[in-house]
Parts: C-alpha cells; sequence; structure tokens
C-alpha cells in the first residue's frame, strides 16, 4: 500500500496516474511495427523498382539501337539535325525521369504537357524524314518514342499511354499516308514496327500496373494481419490487466467477508463499514470499465479515482445526465483542476461527473487541506471556467466547459 505522502499532488501528474492502467489506445496500432507493410509503402518500393528497370530499358534502346541507327541513316533525313535533336530530347527527358526516380518523385502534372511535347517532337522529326524512310530504319523515333510516354505514364492510369500511343502511331500512319506510301510493302514494314515495338511498351505497362495491384493486396492482408496481432495484444494486455485488479480486491475483499462471516469484524465498526464501501466502488468502476474505454474523460476520472482510493480515501463518484465529450486538451485541463482537489483529500470526497444542458460539469467536495488553495473563479485557456469554494474544512472544485456552437 503506498504512502500517501508519496501520492501528494506536487509528485503525480495525470498523465503519470494514467500510465498504470492500460487501455487499448495505449496499444493501438500506430505503436505496432506495421509501417513497413503499409500500402502505400509496399507499393512505393515496387514502383520504384519497376521506374529503375524501366529507365534502364530506355537508355540501353536509345544508345545501343536507336542512336547507331540514327548515325547510320542521317541521310534519310532532309533536315538532319531534326532527327538529332529529336533523340537529343529523348535523352534529356529519359535523364529528367532518371533525376526523379532517384528523388522518389513522379511526373504528376506535368506528364501530360511533356506528352503532347513528346508528340510535336516526333511529328517535326517524321516531316524531316524522306517520304521512302518513314517506314525504315531512319524514322528512328516511331519506335523509341513510346518508351519515352512508357517513363511519363509510369505510376499513373493505363489509359493514359493508351491514349498518347495511339495518337503517336496515327501521327505516324497519317504522315505516311500524307508521303504516299501507300503501297502495301511500306504499311506492312509499318505495321510490323508499329505493333512489334508497341506491344513490347504495352506489356511492360501492364505490368506495371497488374504489379501495384498486386503490392496493394500484398500490403492489404499484411495490415490486416497486423490488425489482428494487435487485437490479440490488446485483449491479452487488457484481461492481464483486470486479472490483477480482480486478484487485487479479492485480496482486499475476501478478508472483510470472511471476518464478518466469522463474526471477527462487526458491520457496525465503522473502519468495517469503510473498507466495504471503498470495495464496492472499486467493483463498481470494473463493471463500468468497458464503458468508460471509449470515454477519455471518464477513463482518466477513474485512475485518479482508484489512486485516491488505494490511499484510503473514501470517494463517492456519481454520474449524471447525457453530456458530450469533450476535446483531449479539455479532458485534461479538467481533471487537472479537479484532480489536484480529490489527491488533496485526507478520507472522503464525493466526484461527480454531469451533463448540465450543453455543459460538462467535473466537481469535487473533499476534506482537503486549505493551504496552498486559491477560492474564486478563474476561466482557462481552453475556455473551460473553474470555480474553487473553500469553507468549514471542504473544499469545492468545479471545472465547467461547454462546446462552442
Amino acid at each position: 500500500m503506498p504512502d500517501s505522502q508519496d501520492l501528494s499532488t506536487q509528485d503525480l501528474s495525470i498523465q503519470d496516474l494514467s500510465i498504470q492502467d492500460l487501455s487499448i489506445q495505449d496499444l493501438s496500432t500506430e505503436d505496432l511495427s506495421t509501417e513497413d507493410l503499409s500500402t502505400e509503402d509496399l507499393s512505393t518500393q515496387l514502383l520504384r523498382g519497376m521506374r529503375i528497370a524501366q529507365t534502364m530499358i530506355v537508355l540501353v534502346i536509345l544508345v545501343g539501337l536507336n542512336l547507331p541507327n540514327l548515325l547510320a541513316n542521317l541521310g534519310g533525313y532532309r533536315v538532319p539535325w531534326a532527327g538529332v535533336a529529336a533523340v537529343g530530347v529523348f535523352f534529356v527527358l529519359t535523364g529528367i525521369d532518371a533525376v526523379l526516380v532517384a528523388r522518389h518523385r513522379l511526373w504528376g502534372r506535368a506528364r501530360w504537357p511533356v506528352a503532347v511535347f513528346l508528340l510535336v517532337v516526333t511529328l517535326v522529326a517524321g516531316l524531316a524524314l524522306y517520304p521512302a524512310e518513314l517506314s525504315g530504319p531512319a524514322h528512328v523515333t516511331l519506335g523509341s518514342a513510346g518508351w519515352i510516354a512508357l517513363l511519363l505514364f509510369t505510376g499513373a492510369p493505363l489509359r493514359g499511354l493508351l491514349a498518347v500511343l495511339g495518337a503517336h502511331l496515327l501521327t505516324a500512319l497519317g504522315l505516311l499516308l500524307a508521303a504516299g506510301r501507300t503501297d502495301q510493302v511500306a504499311l506492312v514494314v509499318f505495321a510490323t514496327t508499329a505493333v512489334g515495338v508497341t506491344s513490347f511498351q504495352l506489356a511492360v505497362g501492364l505490368a506495371g500496373s497488374a504489379l501495384r495491384a498486386v503490392a496493394a493486396q500484398a500490403a492489404a492482408a499484411a495490415e490486416e494481419s497486423a490488425r489482428t496481432v494487435t487485437a490479440d495484444a490488446v485483449a491479452a494486455a487488457v484481461h492481464t490487466d483486470r486479472e490483477a485488479r480482480y486478484a487485487e480486491l479479492r485480496n482486499v475483499a475476501l478478508p472483510l467477508l470472511r471476518g464478518i462471516g466469522d463474526g471477527t469484524r462487526s458491520p457496525a465498526d465503522p473502519e468495517v463499514q469503510r473498507a466495504a464501501a471503498l470495495g464496492a466502488a472499486r467493483l463498481r468502476r470494473m463493471f463500468a470499465e468497458e464503458r468508460d474505454a471509449t470515454d477519455p474523460l471518464a477513463a482518466e476520472l477513474a485512475t485518479l479515482i482508484d489512486i485516491a482510493e488505494r490511499r484510503g480515501v473514501e470517494v463517492h463518484y456519481s454520474e449524471r445526465g447525457s453530456r458530450a465529450i469533450p476535446p483531449p486538451d479539455v479532458c485534461q485541463g479538467l481533471l487537472d483542476e479537479v484532480g489536484a482537489g480529490l489527491l488533496r483529500a485526507e478520507r472522503t470526497a464525493r466526484v461527480t461527473l454531469s451533463g448540465v444542458e450543453r455543459a460538462v460539469v467535473l466537481s469535487v467536495v473533499s476534506d482537503a487541506a486549505e493551504g496552498g488553495v486559491v477560492p474564486g473563479e478563474r476561466t482557462r485557456a481552453d475556455g473551460s471556467t473553474v470555480t474553487t469554494v473553500v469553507g468549514g474544512g471542504r473544499t469545492w472544485v468545479e471545472a465547467r466547459w461547454a462546446p462552442r456552437s
């Protein structure tokens, strides 16, 4: 049994007292290691890996395929610098994407203006070709523009990539038809190049979309598992805590009942009556424990009362009327004011938590010593009003708060 001096209000704060009671909030999922399993993190990690792979693929295609083709077929351009500039733009966009990947960022809203710019570049490069080269190896932008579009629309809905690829192929086909290249050979070569390359680009885009879906499902399953583990941990901890409380109560109540039963202790004895009142009060709060877990003010107040009772103070608690649940800072303020009066009680205290009209009223009347208590009324920063009255060996403290309309 702790000594009353050790539990003086100067040494205890409400935060310290609340630690003694285990609640579901104390074991919330935020305290468990579920962060690494979140959908966002897992998806981000997979998306980053996929973007790195895409960037490497595009660089290999640009350096190992497009650039040699361009240098070997510059003669196919009426304006050679147009082809060089187009491939240069592809390198620049790939470099910007690599920087974004390194910084864990996506193209975001910029992807659409850049996609339009990409289409304009490919159109200019196509116009710069001789008509005979529109379906040949000199037309390097025909197959590579889709890879750049794939970089732009990574992490975005697949319909954006499909729209850009479709616009690019239709533009290239329009250039071919406008140049009079309607012969079967030219159309077959164009179709082979367009379908062959675009199918690979679509496959990579579909793989990325599927990967994100799988990541979301895996993360959701992991989070569900973590919630189950958390619920089990909370249930086990609450059960252990309740068992400890009931064991402590049995140590107090059973000797008292046994003494009354065998006649060694008299019900008329004031000490016996006081011990019985303490045990009954604690039993009532245990039965109300589940309800209080959803009411932070009532739960913290129960902790304060329990501490006072452990000091031997006989606490009479009553709760009346319906009331609002104050914000956490207001709850703390109300408990600070009333808790100080309760913890100063020497033998008896009456605590009332009630709803009066729209206000939440918390009060305590105790036989606390008058030293250090300043009577009067004052308003706290959180809007609650505190009234203190001292007289006749009793101290009355009332804290009142009403939500703003």
